[in-house]
């Protein structure tokens, strides 16, 4: 009993000192209502109002005037069976594919005038435009010119949306642009970037014998060639074309042949059918003869080998150089060896700079290359990409090509 009496007594003083402290830090018992009664405040989200949008603005105008362009070419006949001896009297023969592609390209004129790549045009024989509202045209080649990479067609058709040419020597680097073509297929893909780079030729190897060509990181794939690159007021500043790639797919490295040469090209096209160059007499010259060695290349930096390793390359350089895209058939890089994806770190023995640009204790593979002339021996520190491993590379430069600009 007297163990009750002591427990009960723990009990009710609990319970005061309980109730003494629920009324002295919480109030009162009126002051609990229900939660279904409760009117606390809650934290809102704010959401940005709608309005007006640059990006989106020039996307819906560039888009009107860019184009599908599906192409096909001349039949291929091929023996996938070879020399396959025949079987129970019956032998595999020839088999004969025709190639298709597909590709974009920028109505300029409001009756049909198309620009695009030379490199989409040259082999086909048929071209079958897509509008940006679905309607198709079949088109025509109105002339192409393989120096600049630039081709024009024409579908007969009126009033319609078209391109106006920005002026393309006031870009910056820096600068925002967008990116419009039938990427991998996707009609009208929108990507946005920056103008990262204003190139001369000899920084891509000469590949496009043109000044101001411009380097972005507004993602191009296989399907953009001929596409618009666009400034944020949806003036047409570049003409899609190229990118940098050790892979096949986008590592942020896109080239677009500026506005300004395709817009005189374009003219001459339309006007001839052909660009038509001056003509200079060559004449007697006390300069050393230029030295080629038949490469087109990029810049090999910190930045392009994250990219290359996100896309699961292994033991690259940590060194800056230049990465190889393009070796020419027979030229001296061919016969030494030099394969595309190959990445120049040195030569002659001094660093180069993977901006393409001097830096202290760096030179560029084009200013050095300029130095030499044809018969000279050149040797390259190459990272090979077939193998991981380095070795030393010896070539001999020669004179350019005829046709090389």
């Amino acid at each position: 009993m007297k163990k009750f009496i002591s427990y009960f007594a723990v009990f009710c003083i609990g319970f005061i000192v309980c109730a003494w402290v629920i009324l002295t830090f919480y109030g009162p018992p009126n002051r609990f209502a229900g939660i279904s009664e409760t009117h606390a405040p809650r934290p809102s989200v704010s959401f940005v109002k709608p309005g007006p949008n640059v990006v989106r603005d020039a996307a819906k105008k560039v888009s009107e005037y860019v184009v599908n362009i599906d192409t096909v070419g001349r039949p291929i006949t091929v023996n996938p069976f070879g020399d396959l001896p025949d079987f129970f009297g019956f032998r595999f023969g020839p088999e004969e594919i025709i190639p298709r592609g597909q590709a974009s390209g920028v109505i300029f004129t409001p009756d049909g005038y198309i620009l695009t790549n030379n490199h989409v045009v040259e082999d086909a024989q048929k071209l079958v435009v897509t509008l940006e509202n679905g309607k198709q045209y079949n088109a025509r080649l109105i002339g192409r010119d393989p120096v600049t990479d630039l081709a024009v067609i024409k579908i007969d058709a009126k009033n319609l949306k078209y391109a106006t040419f920005g002026d393309s020597s006031s870009l910056q680097v820096g600068d925002w642009v967008i990116a419009v073509g039938s990427a991998l297929g996707f009609k009208g893909t929108v990507t946005v970037g920056v103008v990262s780079a204003i190139r001369r030729a000899e920084d891509i190897g000469n590949k496009l014998p043109v000044e101001g060509i411009i380097q972005t990181d507004a993602a191009i794939n296989r399907g953009n060639s001929g596409g618009a690159l666009a400034d944020l007021n949806g003036n047409l500043v570049g003409i899609n074309t190229a990118i940098a790639t050790p892979s096949g797919g986008n590592v942020g490295i896109g080239f677009a042949i500026p506005s300004n040469v395709a817009k005189k090209v374009a003219e001459q096209l339309v006007k001839h059918g052909r660009v038509q160059r001056p003509y200079v007499k060559q004449q007697p010259s006390k300069e050393k003869p230029r030295a080629w060695i038949g490469i087109a290349y990029s810049g090999y930096t910190a930045d392009v080998r994250a990219r290359l390793e996100a896309l699961g390359v292994r033991n690259l350089p940590k060194e800056e150089g230049v990465i190889i895209h393009e070796v020419v058939a027979n030229s001296p890089a061919a016969r030494a060896g030099l394969e595309p994806e190959d990445i120049i770190l040195k030569i002659n023995g001094k660093p180069l700079s993977g901006s393409l640009r001097p830096e202290p204790g760096k030179v560029t593979l084009a200013d050095e290359i300029r130095k030499a002339k044809p018969g000279d021996r050149i040797t390259l520190e190459v990272w090979h990409a077939r193998t991981g491993k380095r070795g030393i590379v010896a070539v001999r430069p020669v004179a350019p090509p005829p046709d090389f600009p």
